[in-house]
């Protein structure tokens, strides 16, 4: 298992950049289309700094976030200042998704914001979906959106030694944060890639914070997806292909399925 979480975990700087850069709402506005003017629970499993659920909250949602990452939900945290929203309307859980249980009774679970290629591999992956399972209602339902990549490792995920910058700015303190990837391994027909991820804070008063570790990623198809929803009792009520809601085809930029949990 890789932990990607102790990039996250510079105090909140990493992700007040994260916050910066990953602000769109397309896949928001596709999930509440989906709800209507319903008024439910909603589990989302890697919910980072609130992007998807926050809006949701506002909008009369029950919420209950979980994330490993202390930064994230530190900075989830002082978003909702403010906003009138309390422990009823969110809960946010420090938990490791793969290794600890999530909570049970929900009507739907977001697994979005491409959350599997922050996970090692299919067998990873697949878990999420089970465990999503258990912590449905029977009629419940679960949003999966990621990236997708079919047949082998593309050829930019193979380039190793080249050293890529990723959530890189200033905070509001004026502290300067780098991140960067370098590919160290790869294998192509199991879509597998490892990397040298680096983290590196600069606080306005000088002082260095680093953290380098080994991450290995799964880029996931939509076949592999479908594949477990159906395995372990879903029933698929949509796949698109984008955010407007186009019907998926295999150049589609996005595999987003809204299944439902059978009885």
């Amino acid at each position: 298992m890789s932990d990607s979480s102790k990039m996250y975990d510079v105090e909140t700087y990493i992700a007040e950049i994260y916050d910066e850069i990953e602000n769109y709402i397309d896949d928001v506005l596709l999930i509440k289309k989906h709800l209507g003017n319903k008024k439910i629970s909603i589990l989302e499993p890697f919910c980072g700094t609130g992007r998807i659920t926050l809006p949701l909250a506002k909008d009369g949602h029950k919420i209950v976030g979980i994330d490993n990452a202390k930064g994230m939900l530190d900075l989830y945290k002082r978003k909702l200042k403010g906003t009138g929203l309390t422990s009823e309307n969110v809960k946010l859980l420090k938990k490791n998704v793969l290794t600890e249980n999530w909570p049970t009774g929900f009507d739907l679970i977001i697994l979005g914001g491409n959350c599997f290629y922050e996970l090692a591999s299919k067998k990873e992956q697949e878990l999420c979906i089970k465990k999503a399972y258990k912590s449905l209602k029977i009629g419940g339902y679960i949003y999966v959106d990621n990236d997708h990549m079919e047949g082998d490792l593309d050829s930019n995920w193979q380039e190793k030694e080249v050293v890529r910058k990723s959530l890189c700015g200033t905070t509001k303190d004026g502290s300067i944060v780098e991140t960067t990837r370098k590919t160290i391994w790869y294998d192509i027909k199991q879509r597998l890639a490892k990397f040298e991820r680096r983290a590196k804070v600069v606080k306005k008063t000088g002082e260095i914070i680093e953290n380098k570790f080994i991450q290995q990623k799964h880029p996931v198809s939509a076949y592999e997806v479908q594949s477990w929803l159906e395995k372990h009792s879903f029933k698929i009520k949509n796949k698109y292909g984008n955010w407007n809601g186009e019907t998926y085809i295999k150049d589609s930029p996005r595999a987003i399925f809204w299944a439902q949990k059978k009885g």
